[in-house]
């Protein structure tokens, strides 16, 4: 028996499933199976698998179920007690099993660990590292009920606990792997951060981010079913008005970045409603969380974000003007370059910042990132992609 499943599934895919394949070959650890779970596929993905001639590589062909039910045939077929997830658009960088298999071997009771990933372009070349472990360092419930940090093709589960869970809610088309992951963790899962890349997000038009609607609707569907649950402690109970304006906020992100100002506008609202702390501070909350996320790569273009929001204020921010807006979008952009590594953008944004909003000049972070990224040594030929 492999002492690894790893659970693949594709839906007309053939263009990017070899890399995939070839990135769980090219592993340092061996002892693995994969299980392809093609839902349904119209292209030649058949043939494909079945070239390969590897009789480590299991193919099955089931009628479209969707993501979460694809990975569910694949949890059921596997021979081994870990589970490792990889969709046909991401890749395992060479020691990403062996290092997860090293942790499970020496915690025992450790039912989850996810590394970090590199988000890469359509052709899996590296952009930059997502070190979601530094802003969320712990993965405990309260933590699963304000947000997702992690990426399913970058974790390792012990079978046990998804058997516990009862697998993915193969009902939900969005978020859910997030729903899963707040199901383990409510029912005791231990779980751990391995504080390293070990896959390649590839970041292309076909990422679900840009569902806005449908993704909110998940996010909410999620909250419903677990704020459901009969007798939560009172610490996560206490998060519920946290955890719904989290998921209006980020379809508020999500709708600007597709360019609906509409659909942005009523789910700002709808997240100050519930949390109007949102709205206050300088900069506001709800203001550097949309910044932030105009500058991640869940948001293609930045610019239509931009006038989408300006366009799509709701009457109870208003006194947002589009120049304090702007600074504000800026300013995080710097912020955001420096960790994503791009130092010859910093400067550019920092002045930008500033000329729309003088008093940035008396940020001495900002000012601090933007004379730093000017005088530090000329970038590597792999930096500002």
């Amino acid at each position: 028996m492999p002492e690894v499943t790893v659970v693949l599934p594709t839906f007309n895919r053939a263009d990017m499933i070899l890399d995939a394949i070839r990135s769980v070959q090219a592993q340092t650890f061996q002892d693995w199976e994969i299980v392809v779970v093609d839902d349904g596929s119209t292209d030649n993905t058949k043939e494909i698998i079945q070239a390969l001639e590897d009789p480590r590589i299991r193919y099955l062909y089931q009628e479209n179920k969707g993501l979460p039910g694809a990975r569910n045939t694949g949890i059921r077929n596997a021979r081994a007690e870990l589970i490792a997830f990889l969709d046909s658009d991401d890749a395992f960088l060479p020691e990403k099993l062996a290092w997860q298999v090293q942790r499970m071997a020496t915690q025992p009771d450790l039912g989850l660990v996810a590394g970090d990933v590199f988000f890469t372009d359509a052709h899996l070349k590296p952009l930059f590292e997502a070190r979601a472990w530094e802003s969320h360092p712990t993965l405990t419930l309260s933590d699963w009920v304000l947000g997702c940090p992690i990426i399913v093709s970058a974790t390792m589960v012990r079978r046990v606990w998804l058997e516990k869970a009862g697998y993915f809610d193969e009902t939900m088309r969005y978020v859910e792997d997030w729903d899963l992951w707040l199901r383990l963790s409510y029912l005791g899962c231990p779980m751990e951060w391995l504080s390293k890349p070990v896959t390649l997000y590839r970041i292309h038009g076909q990422n679900m981010a840009k569902h806005a609607a449908l993704m909110k609707q998940g996010m909410l569907r999620m909250f419903d079913k677990f704020f459901s649950i009969p007798n939560l402690p009172s610490e996560i109970l206490d998060l519920k008005d946290q955890a719904y304006a989290h998921a209006y906020l980020n379809g508020a992100a999500r709708a600007f970045s597709a360019g609906d100002s509409i659909e942005g506008k009523n789910s700002l609202q709808n997240a100050l409603r519930i949390n109007p702390t949102l709205g206050i501070g300088d900069p506001p909350q709800a203001l550097s969380s949309l910044a932030s996320f105009a500058h991640s790569p869940q948001c293609h273009q930045p610019e239509i974000f931009l006038q989408s929001l300006i366009q799509g204020l709701p009457e109870e921010v208003k006194h947002w003007k589009p120049q304090y807006i702007r600074a504000i979008f800026h300013a995080t952009a710097a912020f955001e370059k420096v960790r994503q590594g791009k130092k010859k953008q910093v400067p550019v944004h920092a002045l930008k910042a500033i000329l729309f909003d003088p008093t940035w000049l008396k940020n001495r972070g900002l000012i601090a990132i933007a004379l730093k990224s000017l005088i530090s040594p000329s970038p590597s030929p792999k930096e500002d992609v």
